[in-house]
Protein backbone atom coordinates (compact mmCIF):
# COMPACT_ATOMS: atom_id res chain seq x y z
CA UNK A 1 0.00 0.00 0.00
CA UNK A 2 1.64 2.90 -1.23
CA UNK A 3 1.37 6.27 1.09
CA UNK A 4 -0.82 8.10 -1.14
CA UNK A 5 -3.18 4.73 -1.20
CA UNK A 6 -3.40 5.18 2.55
CA UNK A 7 -6.70 7.25 2.90
CA UNK A 8 -7.88 5.21 6.02
CA UNK A 9 -10.40 7.14 7.56
CA UNK A 10 -9.01 6.24 11.12
CA UNK A 11 -7.93 2.31 11.30
CA UNK A 12 -7.97 0.36 14.59
CA UNK A 13 -7.15 -3.20 15.92
CA UNK A 14 -6.89 -5.68 18.98
CA UNK A 15 -5.16 -7.75 22.12
CA UNK A 16 -6.09 -10.77 22.85
CA UNK A 17 -8.37 -11.94 25.65
CA UNK A 18 -9.54 -16.04 24.74
CA UNK A 19 -12.88 -17.00 25.87
CA UNK A 20 -14.03 -21.05 24.76
CA UNK A 21 -16.08 -21.05 21.51
CA UNK A 22 -19.66 -20.29 21.51
CA UNK A 23 -21.76 -22.94 19.96
CA UNK A 24 -25.12 -22.95 18.37
CA UNK A 25 -26.74 -23.17 15.27
CA UNK A 26 -24.91 -20.09 13.69
CA UNK A 27 -23.12 -20.36 10.40
CA UNK A 28 -26.54 -19.97 8.48
CA UNK A 29 -27.75 -16.66 6.82
CA UNK A 30 -29.10 -14.52 9.35
CA UNK A 31 -29.12 -10.10 10.34
CA UNK A 32 -28.05 -9.63 14.39
CA UNK A 33 -30.63 -7.73 15.94
CA UNK A 34 -30.03 -4.59 16.62
CA UNK A 35 -28.46 -4.67 20.34
CA UNK A 36 -26.30 -1.90 21.88
CA UNK A 37 -22.67 -3.26 21.07
CA UNK A 38 -20.52 -6.53 19.48
CA UNK A 39 -20.56 -6.71 15.91
CA UNK A 40 -23.42 -5.64 13.57
CA UNK A 41 -24.46 -7.00 9.81
CA UNK A 42 -27.12 -4.67 9.67
CA UNK A 43 -25.55 -3.55 6.98
CA UNK A 44 -24.92 -6.81 4.65
CA UNK A 45 -27.22 -8.61 1.65
CA UNK A 46 -27.56 -12.22 2.21
CA UNK A 47 -24.59 -12.93 -0.02
CA UNK A 48 -22.18 -10.72 2.10
CA UNK A 49 -23.51 -12.49 5.05
CA UNK A 50 -22.48 -15.63 3.76
CA UNK A 51 -19.29 -14.55 3.30
CA UNK A 52 -19.12 -13.35 6.61
CA UNK A 53 -20.15 -16.47 8.02
CA UNK A 54 -17.63 -18.18 6.36
CA UNK A 55 -14.45 -15.39 8.20
CA UNK A 56 -16.30 -16.48 11.48
CA UNK A 57 -16.26 -20.09 11.02
CA UNK A 58 -12.43 -19.76 10.63
CA UNK A 59 -12.38 -17.12 13.50
CA UNK A 60 -14.31 -19.32 16.08
CA UNK A 61 -12.76 -23.05 15.06
CA UNK A 62 -11.93 -25.25 17.94
CA UNK A 63 -10.28 -28.32 18.34
CA UNK A 64 -11.40 -31.42 19.90
CA UNK A 65 -11.48 -30.35 23.72
CA UNK A 66 -13.39 -27.07 22.34
CA UNK A 67 -9.67 -24.84 22.76
CA UNK A 68 -9.93 -22.35 19.96
CA UNK A 69 -7.27 -23.28 16.91
CA UNK A 70 -6.49 -19.45 16.54
CA UNK A 71 -6.19 -17.82 19.66
CA UNK A 72 -4.88 -15.05 19.14
CA UNK A 73 -7.48 -13.60 16.32
CA UNK A 74 -10.65 -15.62 18.43
CA UNK A 75 -9.21 -13.53 21.50
CA UNK A 76 -9.43 -10.25 19.19
CA UNK A 77 -13.16 -10.73 18.03
CA UNK A 78 -13.80 -11.59 21.71
CA UNK A 79 -12.34 -8.84 23.13
CA UNK A 80 -13.88 -6.29 20.29
CA UNK A 81 -17.02 -8.23 20.06
CA UNK A 82 -17.49 -7.81 24.47
CA UNK A 83 -16.37 -4.08 24.18
CA UNK A 84 -20.00 -2.50 24.19
CA UNK A 85 -18.87 -0.92 21.38
CA UNK A 86 -21.22 -1.43 18.02
CA UNK A 87 -18.82 -2.47 15.02
CA UNK A 88 -20.99 -1.90 11.74
CA UNK A 89 -19.44 -4.88 9.61
CA UNK A 90 -19.05 -4.14 6.12
CA UNK A 91 -17.77 -6.68 3.09
CA UNK A 92 -17.24 -4.36 -0.23
CA UNK A 93 -17.80 -7.17 -2.95
CA UNK A 94 -17.88 -5.17 -5.75
CA UNK A 95 -14.53 -4.33 -7.72
CA UNK A 96 -15.34 -1.17 -8.77
CA UNK A 97 -15.60 -0.19 -5.15
CA UNK A 98 -12.45 -1.51 -4.30
CA UNK A 99 -8.74 0.16 -4.37
CA UNK A 100 -5.34 -0.84 -3.20
CA UNK A 101 -7.01 -1.10 0.91
CA UNK A 102 -7.45 -4.90 1.90
CA UNK A 103 -9.61 -3.64 5.40
CA UNK A 104 -10.02 -0.37 7.04
CA UNK A 105 -11.68 0.40 10.19
CA UNK A 106 -12.81 3.72 11.12
CA UNK A 107 -14.70 5.65 13.83
CA UNK A 108 -18.01 7.13 13.01
CA UNK A 109 -18.77 8.62 15.98
CA UNK A 110 -16.56 9.50 18.90
CA UNK A 111 -18.00 9.91 22.29
CA UNK A 112 -16.18 12.54 24.57
CA UNK A 113 -16.33 10.19 27.62
CA UNK A 114 -15.15 6.75 26.00
CA UNK A 115 -18.13 4.60 26.82
CA UNK A 116 -19.37 3.93 23.34
CA UNK A 117 -18.25 4.97 20.17
CA UNK A 118 -19.67 3.47 16.86
CA UNK A 119 -17.01 1.47 14.82
CA UNK A 120 -17.56 0.63 10.91
CA UNK A 121 -14.99 -2.09 9.77
CA UNK A 122 -14.90 -2.88 5.87
CA UNK A 123 -13.09 -5.68 3.86
CA UNK A 124 -12.58 -5.20 0.77
CA UNK A 125 -12.87 -8.79 -0.81
CA UNK A 126 -11.82 -8.54 -4.53
CA UNK A 127 -8.54 -6.70 -3.64
CA UNK A 128 -7.69 -9.66 -0.53
CA UNK A 129 -8.84 -12.18 -3.39
CA UNK A 130 -5.91 -10.32 -5.93
CA UNK A 131 -3.65 -9.46 -3.79
CA UNK A 132 -0.24 -11.40 -4.12
CA UNK A 133 0.46 -14.10 -2.02
CA UNK A 134 3.95 -14.04 -1.30
CA UNK A 135 6.54 -12.37 0.39
CA UNK A 136 6.68 -8.55 -0.16
CA UNK A 137 9.57 -6.06 0.59
CA UNK A 138 8.64 -3.03 3.09
CA UNK A 139 7.48 -0.02 1.21
CA UNK A 140 8.72 3.26 2.56
CA UNK A 141 9.28 1.25 5.86
CA UNK A 142 5.66 -0.44 5.78
CA UNK A 143 5.42 -4.17 6.54
CA UNK A 144 3.42 -6.52 4.61
CA UNK A 145 2.63 -10.27 5.87
CA UNK A 146 2.36 -12.38 3.03
CA UNK A 147 -1.03 -14.87 2.15
CA UNK A 148 1.06 -18.01 0.94
CA UNK A 149 -0.16 -20.88 2.17
CA UNK A 150 -3.84 -19.66 2.97
CA UNK A 151 -7.20 -20.60 1.81
CA UNK A 152 -9.80 -17.90 0.91
CA UNK A 153 -11.67 -17.79 3.81
CA UNK A 154 -8.22 -17.68 5.99
CA UNK A 155 -7.06 -14.67 3.90
CA UNK A 156 -9.90 -12.61 5.13
CA UNK A 157 -9.65 -13.41 8.34
CA UNK A 158 -6.11 -12.39 8.88
CA UNK A 159 -7.43 -9.07 7.13
CA UNK A 160 -10.10 -9.15 10.13
CA UNK A 161 -7.34 -9.78 12.55
CA UNK A 162 -5.15 -6.97 11.57
CA UNK A 163 -8.61 -4.20 11.46
CA UNK A 164 -9.51 -6.15 14.88
CA UNK A 165 -5.86 -5.28 16.50
CA UNK A 166 -6.64 -1.55 15.34
CA UNK A 167 -9.88 -1.75 16.97
CA UNK A 168 -8.92 -2.80 21.06
CA UNK A 169 -5.58 -0.31 20.81
CA UNK A 170 -8.15 2.65 19.96
CA UNK A 171 -10.71 1.28 22.37
CA UNK A 172 -8.04 0.74 24.98
CA UNK A 173 -5.30 3.69 24.52
CA UNK A 174 -6.78 7.28 24.70
CA UNK A 175 -3.45 8.16 23.34
CA UNK A 176 -3.08 5.86 20.86
CA UNK A 177 -6.57 7.28 19.09
CA UNK A 178 -5.29 10.44 19.25
CA UNK A 179 -2.53 9.54 17.28
CA UNK A 180 -5.46 7.98 14.46
CA UNK A 181 -6.84 10.72 14.83
CA UNK A 182 -4.39 13.27 14.14
CA UNK A 183 -3.23 11.06 11.03
CA UNK A 184 -6.99 10.85 10.37
CA UNK A 185 -7.39 14.98 10.07
CA UNK A 186 -3.47 15.19 8.28
CA UNK A 187 -4.98 12.89 5.93
CA UNK A 188 -8.16 14.21 4.69
CA UNK A 189 -6.35 17.82 4.82
CA UNK A 190 -3.54 16.15 2.47
CA UNK A 191 -6.62 14.36 -0.05
CA UNK A 192 -8.15 18.02 -0.58
CA UNK A 193 -4.82 19.36 -1.08
CA UNK A 194 -4.40 22.03 1.65
CA UNK A 195 -2.79 23.54 4.74
CA UNK A 196 -3.87 23.58 8.21
CA UNK A 197 -5.68 27.05 7.62
CA UNK A 198 -7.33 25.74 4.79
CA UNK A 199 -5.49 27.12 1.63
CA UNK A 200 -4.34 25.25 -1.54
CA UNK A 201 -0.88 23.93 -1.14
CA UNK A 202 1.69 23.23 -4.01
CA UNK A 203 2.26 19.09 -4.87
CA UNK A 204 5.56 19.92 -3.64
CA UNK A 205 4.12 21.10 -0.06
CA UNK A 206 2.18 18.25 0.30
CA UNK A 207 4.96 15.58 -0.22
CA UNK A 208 6.65 17.75 2.54
CA UNK A 209 3.47 17.43 4.73
CA UNK A 210 2.82 13.98 3.79
CA UNK A 211 6.85 12.89 4.72
CA UNK A 212 5.90 14.69 8.22
CA UNK A 213 3.06 12.40 9.15
CA UNK A 214 4.36 9.47 7.58
CA UNK A 215 6.48 8.06 10.50
CA UNK A 216 2.73 8.47 12.32
CA UNK A 217 1.30 6.20 9.88
CA UNK A 218 4.13 3.59 10.57
CA UNK A 219 3.81 3.78 14.18
CA UNK A 220 0.16 3.74 14.12
CA UNK A 221 0.55 0.50 11.74
CA UNK A 222 2.85 -1.36 14.40
CA UNK A 223 0.19 -2.91 16.93
CA UNK A 224 -1.87 -4.08 13.75
CA UNK A 225 1.08 -6.02 11.76
CA UNK A 226 2.57 -7.53 14.84
CA UNK A 227 -0.54 -9.38 15.90
CA UNK A 228 -1.26 -10.06 12.32
CA UNK A 229 2.24 -12.08 12.34
CA UNK A 230 1.08 -13.66 14.46
CA UNK A 231 -2.33 -14.83 13.10
CA UNK A 232 -0.55 -15.36 9.91
CA UNK A 233 1.40 -18.34 12.09
CA UNK A 234 -1.60 -19.28 13.80
CA UNK A 235 -3.20 -20.17 10.10
CA UNK A 236 -0.58 -21.96 9.09
CA UNK A 237 0.00 -24.03 12.12
CA UNK A 238 -3.14 -25.61 11.08
CA UNK A 239 -2.01 -26.83 7.89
Amino acid sequence: MAPESTLWTMVLMLSSLVLPPQSGPQDGPRFVASSPGGFRTDRLSLRQIRIWNSIRRVVVAADARGRPVHPILYGLWCTVGQSGHPVFVELITDQKKCSNLAGECAFETLDPAGRMYRIRLRLFIPTIDRAYAGEQPPQEGLVFIPFSGLSREERYAKVLGHELAHIDQAVRDPDYLRLLQEICTEQIAIAAGVGTDGKPLSAGALRARWNLIWPLVLKSDRPAIAAEAQIYRELLTRK
